[in-house]
């Protein structure tokens, strides 16, 4: 017998099954405008229709109107908010909202961006510790989500968001991505979205995301795009690609662009006041707390921390042990070539002194040997066979991933970041990079690789008038693929910078 579905009326075009949420990660994208919050508002109202539970982290204060139909409790600090809640009943009010089936907006619009933090990462924390004994279905709906999944910048409420989207649907818990800017999330997260909504974006970085995410041309993305409407979308679920415009709110909108119109806000429902009082009781509870249970509970926090601390230290030695294990083989050079190999001492513009041999530098033990190549693109020589041994296959996927999207880059940028990675770790000025590049240091002025940049797999800076730059791939490497960790070590991150420097090595010679 067939299952009857539950319906999800999202636009006349589409309807989505219950079903297909649970677990799943959503992504809605589009500059503000688009009509990004509306479709998040749509679906929200759909799930609360079906008493789905949910919590929305909001920091506009733009959710409060779904009260106008539902019974959903909001909480924090903003003008919204039926109940002040800080870090100290966070979890209580998560324990309320997965054990009774209480939908939360998480009004976090009178909070700093340290305090939303702290907060939010206990709120959060709480919901991924219930869901693992529960095993309920739950939507977490987040909104401005580059503010906390940053792409680039490692945190512990990145680390724990990333978790929830990448990792949650065995806990039954899904996440809502909702930003107006593409190119800031977090690559991993956006690559694991199953289901999008892609509205109108106008920045080149945010073109760049869609191109990766929709199988057209450049070109054809960056018209279609630029054509949408407000409320228009395109709807992307595996192969099936769907151009739509979603419904308008049925409930208040407080994120509605300000107009001459007057604009009532309409009667709330209110939760039940025993909810209410639950955690007013836990406030209570802690304001009478004794000064020395306070202090017992900061000294737990800084144990805590100091564990993290201790276990961050083991991982560096872990990887100092590692590389003291890898032995370099320079190979000989022709005889032929003795006379013009011959090594010369060259201060630097950090004030260190190298030897250079034509294009090769010799350095300290790294465990990898350089033979010059085409002047610029150095062969990586891994004499311990390192780089060959396996990596998991989710990992392979997400190195290929990088490797082909710098494939796709101009070669002035691949042949820049070669340079880079091959003299890595110093900083060149334009014209030193000239120089070995043979491109023009106007051109390596004014065409700088946003791209690479933006990710952090290159810094750049300013000095004496003209631009410096140098490799960060170690650092690249360890945000990139800190998501798999734990289960990758310091032995497999080894690895994966010297497969992934390989790949880049590569794509700069083509």
């Amino acid at each position: 017998m067939t299952k009857m579905k539950t319906p999800l009326l999202v636009s006349p075009d589409l309807e989505l099954d219950l079903e297909e949420i649970i677990g799943q990660c959503v992504a809605i994208l589009g500059i503000r405008g688009s009509g990004k919050s509306n479709t998040a508002g749509v679906l929200f109202e759909e799930l609360l229709k079906h008493d789905y539970p949910l919590s929305i982290v909001d920091i506009d204060g733009e959710y409060f109107g779904l009260k106008e139909r539902y019974e959903v409790l909001v909480v924090g600090t903003g003008e919204g908010a039926e109940i002040e809640i800080d870090v100290g009943c966070a979890r209580e009010v998560a324990r309320i909202s997965m054990e009774r089936n209480v939908p939360v907006v998480l009004d976090l619009s009178g909070l700093l961006a340290e305090e939303r933090g702290e907060l939010l990462h206990e709120y959060l924390g709480a919901l991924w510790e219930l869901a693992g004994s529960l095993r309920r279905p739950y939507i977490i709906g987040i909104e401005e989500a580059h503010e906390f999944i940053p792409q680039g910048i490692r945190s512990d409420l990145k680390e724990l968001i990333s978790r929830i989207a990448l990792r949650g649907r065995k806990r039954g818990l899904g996440a809502f991505i909702v930003s107006q800017r593409s190119a800031k999330v977090d690559k991993d997260v956006l690559s694991q979205a199953s289901l999008l909504f892609l509205h109108r974006v106008v920045h080149e970085a945010d073109m760049r995301v869609y191109g990766e995410l929709l199988p057209w041309k450049k070109g054809e993305v960056k018209e279609i795009v630029a054509a949408l409407e407000t409320g228009d979308c395109i709807f992307l679920n595996g192969e099936t690609i769907v151009p739509l415009h979603v419904r308008e709110r049925d409930t208040f909108h407080a994120g509605f662009t300000p107009s001459l119109e007057t604009v009532a806000t309409p009667a709330l429902r209110q939760v039940s006041q025993s909810i209410i009082e639950a955690i007013e009781r836990t406030k209570d509870h802690r304001e009478h707390r004794s000064k020395t249970e306070r202090l017992e509970d900061r000294i737990a926090e800084l144990e805590e921390a100091l564990a993290d601390r201790d276990a961050a230290i083991r991982g560096l030695e872990d990887v100092a042990r590692t590389l003291g294990y890898i032995r370099v083989e320079v190979p000989s050079p022709a005889p032929t070539d003795r006379r013009s190999l011959a090594p010369r001492e060259i201060e630097t513009d950090d004030g260190e002194t190298e030897r250079r041999v034509e294009g090769a530098i010799e350095r300290p033990a790294t465990g990898r040997a350089m033979v010059p190549r085409d002047d610029v693109c150095p062969q990586v020589i891994d004499v311990d066979g390192a780089a060959d041994l396996p990596l998991p296959a989710a990992v392979m996927h997400h190195l290929e991933r990088i490797s082909t999207r710098v494939s796709k880059d101009p070669l002035l940028h691949r042949r820049l970041l070669a340079f880079l990675l091959a003299h890595a770790p110093h900083t060149y000025s334009v014209d030193q990079i000239s120089a070995w590049t043979r491109f023009p240091p106007e051109l390596l002025e004014t065409e700088a690789p946003r791209g690479y940049l933006d990710s952090g797999m290159v810094s750049v800076e300013r000095r004496r008038g003209r631009l410096h730059y140098r490799s960060n791939l170690k650092a690249f490497v360890a945000r990139e693929f800190g998501v798999f960790c734990p289960d990758i070590g310091s032995a497999e991150m080894h690895r994966i910078g010297l497969r992934l420097r390989a790949r880049l090595l590569e794509a700069g010679s083509l």
